[in-house]
């Protein structure tokens, strides 16, 4: 890595669990060292760290941010205060919550069709999906991620589990329920992503649900995008109301064809930079840049 020793100017955020520059974290790093400017993992929730001494702090492996929810919220609003952050506090707070679908559905965005189950209720959950008609579905808390706590119930045989699950989950956490996309299996788990609001590439995504044990989601293949899904993820971004330096729009097709957003990324995703190429890495640095 060049400029050894020498002070970082953009913070990369990440966990205690991941305190290495990851592949893409180091392609971003080199990119940047290429522009003058040195960047380098910064653990969030290390008190050592004083982020006024940070040019700007990029919110990248902050991996376990659904675990501790409240907190890291918490930490962004002080860091924010002390440094440029990206993306920004209220965006992380609105985006840890997967209460943002509704708010978008309310915008015109349409989404999987979800029941919203509010924490500390005790919903009957084998009666709404019998008054839904929701024979494949999945049940998850609206603060998760990577298919944490998230189960597919198929039928009679899963409904104890189902059960388990909301009875451990929803006393903590409000949750959600959702008919299974089952497109995601041939037509794939589409994502386009977006720095600086411009497109840059997209990557097509196994359905995770329906994976193979040891499958790693960091893999992925590049995508040609098609213009509807474009339109549809520029749609989504503008819903939103945020100033975004970036963004990932999930979406998938559902029984009719027509696309529903999955997730807006938009706190620490993922950003396939390996799959974007040179253009991709090149459009996210001149975004970086351009908020110093």
């Amino acid at each position: 890595m060049p400029f050894p020793g020498a002070p970082l100017d953009i913070a990369l955020v990440t966990a205690s669990t991941y305190p290495d520059c990851r592949p893409d974290e180091l392609l971003l790093a080199e990119a940047l060292a290429v522009r003058g400017l040195k960047a380098g993992p910064v653990i969030w929730d290390d008190p050592a760290v004083d982020w006024s001494r940070f040019r700007l702090a990029l919110i990248r492996t902050a991996w376990d941010s659904d675990k501790r929810r409240d907190e890291f919220v918490a930490w962004a609003e002080r860091a924010g205060a002390q440094c440029p952050l990206w993306n920004p506090p209220e965006v992380l707070r609105w985006n840890t919550h997967k209460g943002y679908l509704r708010e978008l559905e309310s915008r015109g965005v349409p989404i999987v069709p979800t029941a919203w189950l509010a924490r500390g209720s005790t919903p009957d959950v084998e009666a709404l999906l019998a008054e839904r008609g929701w024979s494949d579905a999945v049940v998850k808390p609206a603060v998760s991620a990577g298919s944490r706590d998230t189960l597919r119930v198929r039928g009679p045989a899963e409904l104890p589990a189902v059960r388990e699950l909301v009875a451990r989950v929803l006393p903590h956490k409000d949750m959600m329920v959702q008919p299974y996309i089952s497109s995601v299996e041939g037509h794939g788990e589409r994502s386009l992503l977006f720095f600086g609001g411009e497109y840059t590439h997209a990557i097509l995504r196994p359905a995770a649900l329906s994976a193979r044990p040891g499958y790693d989601p960091t893999l992925a293949e590049s995508l040609t995008s098609s213009e509807e899904e474009r339109a549809f993820a520029r749609k989504v971004l503008a819903a939103t109301g945020f100033e975004l330096l970036y963004a990932r729009v999930d979406m998938a097709r559902d029984e009719r064809g027509a696309l529903r957003l999955m997730e807006l990324e938009v706190t620490e995703p993922n950003l396939f930079l390996h799959q974007g190429g040179p253009g991709a890495v090149r459009a996210l640095v001149d975004a970086l840049i351009g908020k110093l």
